[in-house]
């Protein structure tokens, strides 16, 4: 029974992703592309029906079909999308962003709240909460946000405990725990790389190539690898830190503590340091440093070409490394 429940599971989760990938199918083309008889697609669609999950829909209009072709088309499978939604949180340096997305993937709604920049992980908890509690008094989300992923600048295993995340002073913070419990619902905690790599691919099935490795860089610079459609996350889930692989025997000290790591060399701190010569800067400046030196470049600014040479160098021999 337990083998019969978990391939009805898999078979489900294969026609959602099917219809999510391909838009709409008929059962005929579900059932050719899951290996299995019409009859268990039948079976599996009127479960997702009944839950709301999948609805029925015209089909699209095939070409070279005219008014004179016999018989009429198959009605068609969608993904209803209003089914049901899932709140995503940003979490970075004073500010939480929340993007809801439906079903097909899709964001639905997005708003970015200033915070103070020493947020604690209590106020992040209460933070989201709150904003939980606003979207269940819309009517058009009421009881279908169904799930809540979270993403820190930091690491954080596989139990969604957030091991460091320094430009927050956290450390050692269980922020799963505390966060399922104020919600009432399933929540997941990743690291924001990490996460950004799986979304690619979970909306780009292209990118699925044997072995995808991504870079995020803003203030320091993350990354993360995905292999045959999965993240790579390690005995842990720490796995993917890429900036803090070490590239140099000195330089400037890195979050982490150490000297010559990859983030410390080509993220915008390090921009900062070299076109301006300093990286105490304000965080509106951070924001508007890489268009200003882009800029500059463009008009031939010794300074900017300089710092780009420079950026680009390290990123080089990082991309290399890896």
């Amino acid at each position: 029974m337990a083998d019969q429940t978990l391939a009805k599971e898999v078979n489900e989760r294969q026609i959602l992703r099917f219809l999510r990938l391909f838009g709409s199918a008929s059962r005929a083309d579900i059932a050719r592309h899951l290996k299995v008889t019409p009859a268990s697609v039948t079976r599996l669609v009127n479960g997702l029906t009944m839950r709301g999950l999948v609805r029925e829909v015209q089909p699209e209009a095939k070409k070279g079909r005219t008014a004179r072709d016999a018989g009429r088309p198959g009605v068609a499978l969608a993904l209803n999308p209003n089914a049901v939604f899932f709140l995503g949180v940003e979490i970075g340096i004073g500010i939480l962003r929340y993007a809801l997305i439906d079903l097909t993937a899709n964001s639905v709604a997005t708003s970015d709240v200033h915070v103070n920049c020493t947020i604690t992980p209590e106020e992040v908890v209460d933070a989201i909460a709150a904003h939980i509690a606003m979207l269940e008094h819309d009517i058009r989300y009421a009881g279908r946000v169904h799930s809540v992923g979270v993403t820190v600048p930091g690491v954080v295993n596989l139990e969604g405990f957030v091991i460091n995340l320094p430009i927050l002073g956290w450390k050692g913070v269980d922020l799963l725990t505390p966060l399922q419990a104020a919600v009432d619902r399933p929540c997941f905690v990743e690291n924001d790389a990490g996460a950004a790599a799986f979304g690619s691919v979970y909306t780009m099935p292209e990118l699925q190539t044997g072995c995808s490795v991504f870079l995020v860089m803003g203030r320091g610079c993350g990354g993360a690898a995905v292999m045959n459609g999965r993240l790579l996350r390690g005995a842990s889930g720490a796995t993917g830190e890429l900036g803090h692989m070490r590239i140099a025997r000195d330089g400037a000290i890195c979050s982490c503590g150490h000297r010559g790591c990859f983030e410390s060399r080509v993220g915008l701190d390090a921009l900062a340091r070299s076109y301006w010569g300093t990286d105490d800067l304000e965080e509106a400046q951070f924001e508007i440093l890489s268009a200003e030196v882009a800029e500059r470049f463009s008009s031939g600014d010794p300074a900017a070409i300089a710092s780009v040479a420079d950026l680009t160098d390290w990123l080089k021999l990082g991309v290399v490394s890896l």
